[in-house]
């Protein structure tokens, strides 16, 4: 795999969103607290599969908030995912948000989590739902006083793959979401997502490695207060499938 196409397929898939990001950035900077709080998030992706229809997978990332005060997070989470049928996966895992804040004490968050997958149909688009509940325990680590609460997720997600015209086995993929969250329980942490709003462009280097690029726009609420704001951020993502 010659690592000049691996440069020159990120670097567009990256031109792309920004040309998108910065527009879209001063569009949106006028909401209830008066302006859209810059994050990039990056991440590494790593999956195994087990059998044929059981994984392990994760993600290993670092977020931050692009402003005076803002906040460094660093994101662990390991899974397992189970494929019942073609159209049907039932994943669970559990995640470890440490977040360093510059205007108050530092919090950790841990997140078990369950969900269930539903890609249907596959043609012409590939349209997959996903229902997810977590359990929230946040930390601060000043006074190891608590929160905990329990939420509830619902994404909506759209893909179109292309093939390259060299390579028939590597391909474009367009992606587009909306979710959902919603509290049913207990009181939230720092990070308090309402709606996510996604488009992202994907680039496949088989038969082992992917390459995405995300623009999201999200509201949030306050934390420990009322009312709340929208961020937008620019997600980079690597995703490694290690061969058995």
């Amino acid at each position: 795999m010659r690592p000049n196409g691996y440069v020159r397929g990120f670097a567009l898939c990256v031109g792309i969103s920004l040309g998108v990001l910065l527009p879209l950035r001063g569009a949106l900077a006028q909401d209830e607290q008066g302006d859209v709080v810059p994050e990039i998030w990056v991440d590494y992706n790593p999956s195994y599969a087990l059998t044929p229809k059981l994984d392990l997978y994760g993600d290993i990332g670092l977020r931050t908030e692009l402003e005076s005060g803002g906040w460094w997070r660093f994101v662990l989470r390991p899974n397992v995912r189970y494929d019942v049928s073609n159209a049907v996966i039932v994943a669970g895992g559990i995640g470890s948000f440490y977040t360093w804040n510059e205007n108050m004490a530092d919090r950790w968050e841990i997140r078990p989590w369950q969900g269930v997958t539903l890609t249907w149909p596959r043609n012409p688009l590939v349209i997959q739902q996903v229902v997810r509940l977590e359990e929230r325990f946040d930390f601060d680590t000043r006074t190891w006083e608590s929160l905990s609460s329990l939420r509830f997720r619902y994404r909506l997600r759209l893909s179109k793959r292309w093939e390259t015209y060299f390579r028939p086995d590597q391909y474009w993929q367009a992606l587009g979401s909306i979710e959902f969250f919603a509290r049913l329980a207990g009181n939230e942490g720092q990070s308090q997502e309402q709606i996510r709003v996604t488009a992202g462009l994907e680039r496949s280097y088989p038969p082992e490695w992917r390459g995405r690029v995300e623009v999201t726009w999200q509201k949030a609420g306050l934390f420990l207060a009322e009312g709340s704001f929208s961020e937008i951020f620019l997600r980079l993502r690597v995703f490694q499938k290690w061969l058995p």
